[in-house]
């Protein structure tokens, strides 16, 4: 019982040396910036990692612009599962070699958090016997371009993306973290990168199961094409983002296909983000449950409000109903 104690006395003190440690790294790299000590609770607050391991990563892509806590909560969350079950190497951080996981350079947080998706969704159970819709569904989403086969929807704007995410488009939901209700990811993307989303539905790539319902096994049924500052972005139905059935990484190769269509690519093209946009984000990024503020709101905002998948009070709700 001795040695029993003795033990775990010695056990308690390494995790809360290692604690302390991490504390420590994450003061430095925050030093420099405003209320480094408030920013360091919030990320204790979400660390799920043992010792809080993953404090001063946190910190490195906070002070890289990641200024969202629950972006990185989630994020971080879904690679503590994948660390747990050994199916992602471990973060690294040096100053030559910046952020990396075993060999694979970590450049940003919005690539960090493509990565750990596509790894989570690698291990997702899919659903037994395939997936399929009814094969007369269609959609009533007005369309950027269509022809041959192809429906070109323009996702400018949250609200467009969750719609289009959670089966708006195919009658079938996705896990597009663009298209999550509530998310702020679509922010992130916007704000890091001024990216511009299109999704393509293919239904030349859309096959027909015995009893006649539409089989969207094959993940080029839709494409989110990612129109960036930097350059074009491709994310295929099983959402690893930068490499899509059949072209792997080969951008310009889907691109030659879709032309080989008649797509008029040209359309879908980079919109860089506008003064009413972070205004707009401003004023909806976070759910409010205060009646007088919801009141207040104009009525499309109050739509946009809605759309962007954030939850209603009851007072909200009553108001919402009862008024013209």
């Amino acid at each position: 019982m001795k040695q029993f104690i003795r033990t775990y006395l010695r056990e308690g003190l390494i995790r809360l040396t290692e604690s302390k440690a991490s504390e420590q790294q994450t003061l430095g790299v925050l030093k420099g910036v405003e209320n480094g000590e408030e920013i360091l609770n919030q990320l204790k607050s979400i660390d799920k990692s043992k010792n809080q391991k993953n404090l001063p990563f946190m910190a490195v892509f906070y002070v890289g612009g990641e200024k969202n806590i629950n972006n990185l909560s989630s994020v971080f969350n879904e690679y503590e599962e994948l660390i747990k079950k050994q199916r992602v190497k471990p973060l690294n951080y040096s100053r030559k070699g910046g952020m990396t996981m075993g060999d694979k350079p970590i450049a940003t947080f919005i690539a960090f958090g493509e990565y750990i998706h596509g790894e989570t969704n690698k291990y997702t159970e899919k659903p037994k016997g395939g997936s399929s819709v009814d094969v007369d569904f269609h959609s009533d989403k007005k369309t950027l371009w269509s022809g041959n086969g192809i429906d070109i929807y323009d996702g400018n704007g949250v609200g467009k993306c969750i719609a289009y995410t959670q089966g708006g488009l195919t009658g079938q939901g996705y896990g597009f973290c663009i298209g999550q209700p509530g998310n702020t990811m679509y922010k992130s993307y916007r704000d890091s990168q001024d990216s511009s989303f299109y999704f393509i539905v293919d239904k030349n790539h859309f096959k027909t199961n015995e009893d006649g319902s539409a089989n969207l096994d094959d993940p080029l049924h839709i494409v989110v094409f990612d129109n960036t500052k930097h350059g074009i972005e491709l994310t295929d139905a099983d959402n690893t983002t930068g490499t899509i059935s059949e072209f792997s990484d080969n951008t310009d190769s889907y691109i030659e296909y879709l032309k080989s269509k008649g797509v008029p690519t040209d359309k879908m093209v980079n919109n860089p983000k506008t003064p009413q946009e972070d205004e707009e984000d401003r004023l909806l990024g976070e759910r409010n449950d205060d009646l007088g503020w919801f009141m207040k709101l104009p009525m499309e905002y109050k739509s946009a409000y809605i759309g962007r998948g954030h939850l209603l009070s009851n007072e909200q709700f009553d108001y919402l109903i009862g008024s013209n």
